[in-house]
């Protein structure tokens, strides 16, 4: 019998655009011989589906062509004239929100109330490496390396401007890279070689959020990234890849923009750092199992190869076109098994134990238990 699978895109992040591209990569790919597949787009916080499953259907988005649904109790119902039909009761979830609350956590934490298994990271995993600060402290407690890093909060640059910036110049040195604490893809990320630039690069960044993260910049290094999944109980990583950009760091114009395409961008792969490709890829390995992860994640690193030195620098838990360039699986194979790995895992989850007390009816009200 044919599973049958949500693909969920979209949702309220500056990636959005990026999310339904990845998308329809997927829907490109999947088997829809193996399985019954519906598109499922998250805009403003609501979900909704549609019988066009091209782009077209949602780079201009209006309602009135799509049916809303709501989810409940792990199925889809289209929602018309406040009264609700059965629409669609998936078997999984694959995932395919980039930013927002399709990769911090918020969406996974509604499928597993649903018991709907999902093809990304869990909401405890999706939460703590969407947020760049918290992330990195995780990394310094497994004893990875991360470069020197300082945060601060809106509400405190801007109560003082001066002294936030004082602070940062205290405690990193410069070049410094600001970026906002929970977006990806590079956007308001910003490179500070003096104080005037240091204020500039805070003001944009703190459009974007709420929380920034101030790390000191390495000069020549080299940007590598590494993706991993799981299939069955074997963690698979794939190829290391070194993005080539004439920027500073790579921005959001190099992954999507370059040749109109997504995946273009000029990539070296393996990566051009010899052997400490053998330590990116551990590295990574180590990374998915201990942080017990699920789906496609890809980890980027820094690497400074005169000294031979490889720092984590963020864990993408959904990562643009699923990252499925850097496997020699072909994507159709490589979805085939991410998919069949999560309703795997959702069935192992799931508790069948119970636990029985008497607290119910021995509680009289008040303020005391009968004993």
């Amino acid at each position: 019998m044919r599973k049958r699978v949500a693909v969920i895109f979209g949702g309220r992040s500056l990636e959005h655009d990026v999310s339904i591209i990845s998308a329809m990569q997927v829907l490109s790919n999947i088997d829809k011989n193996k399985y019954i597949v519906e598109p499922i787009y998250m805009r403003d916080g609501d979900f909704f589906a549609s019988d066009v499953d091209r782009l077209e259907a949602f780079g201009e988005f209006d309602s009135a062509k799509h049916k809303k649904l709501i989810l409940y109790s792990g199925e889809f119902f289209a929602l018309k004239k406040n009264r609700i039909k059965k629409f669609f009761r998936p078997d999984v979830a694959l995932v395919v929100c980039h930013g927002g609350e399709g990769e911090n956590g918020n969406l996974q934490a509604m499928l597993e109330m649903n018991g709907v298994p999902f093809t990304s990271p869990y909401p405890l995993q999706s939460a703590i490496c969407m947020d760049k600060e918290f992330s990195k402290r995780v990394f310094e407690n497994m004893l990875l390396s991360v470069l020197p890093f300082e945060t601060a909060t809106r509400n405190e640059y801007f109560e003082d401007k001066d002294k936030i910036v004082f602070m940062f110049e205290s405690l990193l040195s410069y070049p410094l890279i600001v970026k906002p604490a929970r977006l990806g893809s590079s956007i308001g990320i910003g490179v500070a070689k003096d104080r005037a630039e240091l204020k500039d690069a805070l003001d944009i960044a703190f459009t974007f959020d709420d929380k920034v993260v101030v790390e000191h910049k390495l000069d020549g290094f080299v940007e590598v990234n590494c993706a991993a999944y799981s299939s069955g109980d074997e963690i698979v990583v794939g190829r290391t890849e070194q993005p080539v950009t004439a920027n500073e760091f790579l921005t959001f114009a190099d992954k999507y923009e370059r040749g109109g395409k997504m995946s273009e961008l000029t990539r070296i792969s393996p990566a051009d750092i010899g052997s400490l490709n053998l330590i990116v890829k551990a590295m990574t390995e180590r990374i998915y199992r201990d942080f017990d992860m699920n789906g496609i994640i890809r980890v980027d690193y820094l690497v400074d190869v005169k000294r031979g030195k490889v720092y984590v620098n963020e864990i993408n838990t959904v990562p643009g076109s699923l990252a499925f360039y850097l496997f020699d699986t072909d994507f159709k194979t490589l979805l085939d098994e991410v998919i069949s790995a999560a309703i795997k895992r959702g069935f192992e989850r799931k508790s069948t134990v119970s636990f029985k007390t008497e607290i119910l009816s021995k509680f009289k009200g008040g303020q005391k238990l009968v004993k």
